[in-house]
């Protein structure tokens, strides 16, 4: 075999070994993204199910006294691991592709009533996001009931604040994660403590 085949032939397969690596490296990524977007629901499923066993076991060999001290030590556990997610997921969506994150805002904004003109606040950052999306809500919306979009500090996490000279409706992403966080700590709450109000 010459010299020059020997070349083409390693040559060829440096090509074949780069091709194969680029194509399982772009399998390997959708993968990840796939797994990423059930992450945080299983990291939380699973934080949970752990907490609710500990508080199964610790809650059937403890007195009350003992059950008190537990159940406080779950709380915060729970609280903990509720900010951690809460923020992990605050910073998901505001760090979301720009058309996804318009469509979440959209969704919030239509707890705005259709007839009243105002100003949406936005953060700075968010001002060329969101400025697609209230333009196209304009389109649907008489003259008088009109949107102006107003960059500024707030909300500075994400989100939008509608104001009119007589109400303000906050649509703030930390707006929309307290509440959601309310709405999930109670829940979690009566799940994980139900045994103890039983007895």
């Amino acid at each position: 075999m010459s010299l020059e085949r020997i070349r083409q032939a390693i040559l060829t397969k440096a090509r074949q070994e780069a091709e194969k690596i680029e194509s399982e490296a772009r399998v390997r990524r959708e993968e990840e993204l796939a797994a990423a977007g059930r992450s945080l629901q299983e990291e939380f499923e699973h934080h949970y199910q752990r907490a609710s066993e500990d508080a199964q076991r610790e809650g059937e060999r403890q007195v009350v006294h003992r059950r008190y001290e537990r159940n406080m030590e779950l709380l915060r556990q729970r609280n903990a691991l509720l900010d951690e997610l809460f923020q992990r997921a605050a910073r998901r969506l505001a760090d979301c592709p720009d058309g996804r994150y318009r469509e979440v805002v959209r969704g919030w904004m239509r707890e705005i009533p259709p007839d009243a003109a105002g100003e949406v606040l936005c953060s700075e950052r968010d001002a060329e996001r969101l400025a697609p999306l209230i333009e196209d809500l304009n389109r649907s919306r008489e003259a008088d009931a009109r949107l102006r979009l107003v960059p500024g500090e707030r909300p500075a996490a994400g989100g939008v604040i509608f104001r009119t000279q007589s109400f303000e409706v906050d649509l703030s992403l930390d707006s929309r994660m307290a509440r959601s966080r309310e709405e999930l700590t109670s829940k979690v709450a009566e799940i994980l403590f139900q045994k103890d109000t039983a007895a």
